[in-house]
Order: structure tokens, then sequence, then C-alpha cells
């Protein structure tokens, strides 16, 4: 009976659903509060505002590492997670605010393709992948790739989803488990705009807003190869979509996602830009600290 149903993305085993909702409701409220807006967040604290978080991240059990240095990715996963290790670094050749990283990005890519051979399996490639983006300033800095089984898992989670058809379906069903004739918007981030997407497309009423952030939706090799339905359209039953994005958060896949949309799509807004700490651009919490984000659903509210 949630009005208002939250969709994570990727992150550690150990950050809980309880965690996750008090977080991002918290940072809400604040920046309703902040934009003039106290009523709203007064509903959000004192819960008669009804949120929901849709948690899926338990589905990743059987893929998280036991150690640094532990990687259980069958191939096909490993396969798809290289696939996702070259796009974030290709996101940041394209679009980086500096010219330095887009630079880094460029050099880095070209060293790793001229290294990776053969006789190299998918696991391997993708160990190497994870390295070369533990260096990428961009990604360096917010602590994504810190560790090589850290990378390796976030990049993992991607990937697990979009092959393993009881990861998948699991997190589908953990939103439309959420989404009832009374939500009115559904907010997801990262990975959980995928998520989103797919499980959106299977509902069979009416809903007002999706507001999305941080979305890899629109990743050449990967999203638009695997994404369910093709070709990419908004779901049916979506009245308004905003998406946002910052163009140095690395799992962002354009900022321009419109544009990968039939001409005809109404729904589908141009894409906001915001600013985001450099410290860690792709945060959940920094997006929902900007009124870019926030006032799609301040409207709504």
């Amino acid at each position: 009976m949630a009005e208002l149903v939250m969709v994570h993305g990727i992150g550690p085993q150990r950050e809980t659903e309880e965690e996750l909702h008090r977080n991002w409701v918290r940072t809400l409220a604040r920046t309703l509060r902040d934009n003039g807006h106290p009523g709203q967040a007064a509903r959000l604290e004192d819960g008669s505002l009804t949120v929901a978080m849709a948690y899926y991240r338990h589905l990743y059990d059987r893929y998280a590492p036991r150690n640094e240095w532990d990687m259980p990715l069958p191939e096909p996963v490993a396969a798809a997670g290289e696939d996702v290790a070259e796009d974030i670094a290709d996101n940041i050749r394209q679009h980086a605010s500096d010219p330095a990283a887009r630079d880094e990005a460029t050099r880095a890519l070209d060293e790793l393709h001229a290294e990776v051979g053969p006789e190299q399996g998918p696991a391997e490639v993708l160990r190497m992948f994870v390295a070369m983006l533990g260096r990428l300033g961009p990604i360096a800095r917010s602590g994504f790739a810190a560790l090589s089984s850290t990378g390796v898992f976030h990049l993992g989670q991607v990937a697990a989803y979009l092959e393993d058809e009881t990861v998948r379906e699991g997190a589908i069903e953990a939103v439309l488990s959420r989404v009832t004739p009374d939500t009115r918007a559904v907010v997801a981030h990262s990975l959980g705009t995928v998520v989103a997407y797919e499980a959106l497309h299977r509902l069979e009423q009416p809903l007002p807003l999706l507001l999305t952030f941080g979305s890899p939706l629109g990743l050449r090799s990967v999203i638009r190869r695997r994404l369910r339905p093709q070709p990419l359209r908004s779901p049916a039953h979506v009245k308004r979509w905003v998406n946002v994005a910052d163009r140095d958060d690395f799992i962002v896949a354009t900022l321009r996602l419109r544009t990968l949309f039939p001409d005809d799509d109404a729904v589908l807004e141009r894409t906001r830009l915001v600013r985001n700490r450099n410290t860690d651009p792709h945060a959940a919490t920094q997006y929902l600290r900007h009124w870019e984000t926030v006032e799609p659903l301040a409207e709504l509210l």
C-alpha cells in the first residue's frame, strides 16, 4: 500500500533494506524542507506518507566474494561484467567534466585492449578491467573499485541481473510486489532504474511518476542489447518519467537518454543535469539532495 516505492541500485551486501529506506527518506525529507515543503517532509518522517523500499540485494548472496581475491562469477556473468566495465570507462572518456579524466580513460582503455589476449578467460579479463577502473580518478575517489573483490562484486551485480534469470525475476518481483494502485511514484537509482524499467512494463495500472537517477539505461553493449522489452520505450502505464544525471557519474550511460527513445514518446522528459560531490558522484543520497531531482515528487505529492 505504499504511495512511494524506492528501488535501490548496486552496493554492498551489508547495506540492509532498513538502512537504505532510512537514508533515502531522511535525505528526501531534508531536501523538501530546505526548498519550502515542510508539510511533505513531516509526512515522510512521521510515516503518514507511506514509503517502501523494493529490496533485492540478498539475491546476490551466491556471487558475494569471501575474500579480496575470490570471484565466484560464472563465465557468462564475468563476460557481461567485462562489458559493463568497458562501458563505464567509455562513459568517463565521453562525458567526464575534467578533460584530464577523459584523456586518462582513453589511455587506460587503449592500454588494456593491447594487453588482453585470447589466452585470458572472462574472469581474468574482468579482474584486469576492475584494476584499470580503480586507477581512474573519478572512480578511485569514490571507492567503487577500492578492492578487487569490491569492484568485481559491484559489476557482478549488474551482470548477474542480466544473465541470471533467478536474480532478474526476483528483482522484478521485489518492485511489482510493492507497487499497488495507491502508488503514486517509483523512485529508482542505478541498476534499480533497469529493474524498474523492466518491471513497470508489466504493470497493469496507471503510475503517475517514474523518477530515475544515476541510470545505466542505454549502455551500448549491455543494457541496450539485453534489456527487455526492446526497442527502448516508456512503460505503457507510466504517465511521466523524469531522469536525472551527473556527467561525472561513471555509471550514467548517456546524458541524453531521451534521444534513445522514439520521437513520439511523450512520457520520458529531457534529462536533468546536476552536480554531485566529486567524492561520490553516483551515490543515491547525493542525487536526492538536489531540488532538480526532488521537485517532480513535490509537485506530485
